[in-house]
């Protein structure tokens, strides 16, 4: 089912014969490219690594695409421009850490890329409570019931899931998207994002914690795209700035005094002095 709807929304979406295809080492991004060659694109892999550190994501992005006789650009982002980025990401007006650090990579894989629609699969984790806080939430009968007691002990209100879910893909939010579509729109690009179609949100909204997550994390996909098996391990979610390294190289900047010009001590509040037009940026 999931994979039929994907292929639908790039049919019905990528106009052109060749795609652009943003690759990890993760379920999302790799079954997005299995859709758009079902669907008779001919797919162009990008992966980007952190100067000359290469990741899982890198690693299994590149084994993907060998295996899939993809073609395949590897994109090195440097770590010696971080001040000259940073302004850059402020003038795109990213708030909040998250956005600094989703979007910073992907300044550097634009310029490279030759094809006018780029897929990813953005959005994809908001379904699925792959964050710590969901798992504690919903991944269990227990930890539900540990949830509910916990609210009503300190009043506060209760998520149910889908509650939880519908706050991830509310405006602002979805990972930075809405910063990530204003680099594409900058080098003339089309970001296409199916897991974001509307039937594709539908069907996944409909599904239970255990429905999508039982036996493995995501396997309501992992199911329907058998292909996945060639690939052999798939690990489960990580963020993908988080296994690249980006966050560990933004929180340099707190040495730096011109960013920092308020000496914290997390990249948090830094994000947050500059998104509250602190300095005349």
């Amino acid at each position: 089912m999931i994979k039929k709807l994907l292929v639908d929304h790039i049919r019905n979406n990528v106009p052109d014969r060749r795609v652009a295809v943003l690759l990890s080492g993760g379920v999302d991004s790799i079954t997005v490219g299995l859709a758009a060659q079902r669907a008779g694109k001919e797919v162009h892999a990008y992966s980007f690594q952190l100067g000359d550190q290469t990741s899982y994501d890198f690693a299994k992005a590149a084994e993907v695409a060998y295996k899939m006789r993809w073609d395949f650009t590897p994109v090195i982002v440097p770590r010696d421009n971080l001040i000259e980025d940073w302004h850059r990401l402020v003038a795109l007006g990213c708030r909040k850490k998250t956005h600094f650090e989703t979007v910073f990579p992907f300044l550097y894989v634009y310029p490279l890329i030759q094809e006018k629609y780029v897929v990813t699969g953005w959005g994809a984790d908001g379904y699925f409570g792959v964050s710590k806080k969901a798992m504690m939430r919903y991944s269990s009968m227990t930890k539900g019931r540990n949830y509910v007691a916990y609210c009503k002990e300190h009043n506060q209100k209760r998520l149910t899931f889908n509650q939880f879910r519908e706050s991830y893909f509310s405006a602002g939010n979805t990972a930075g998207l809405d910063w990530h579509t204003k680099v594409a729109v900058e080098h003339n690009k089309k970001h296409i994002t199916p897991y974001l179609d509307e039937a594709v949100s539908k069907y996944l909204m409909s599904k239970t914690y255990r429905e999508l997550n039982t036996p493995k994390q995501k396997e309501i996909v992992r199911r329907d795209f058998t292909e996945l098996k060639k690939f052999g391990n798939i690990e489960t979610h990580i963020n993908l700035h988080l296994g690249s390294g980006v966050d560990k190289l933004f929180e340099t900047l707190l040495n730096n005094t011109e960013i920092n010009f308020k000496d914290r001590k997390r990249m948090m509040d830094v994000c947050r002095d500059w998104s509250n037009g602190v300095l005349p940026i």
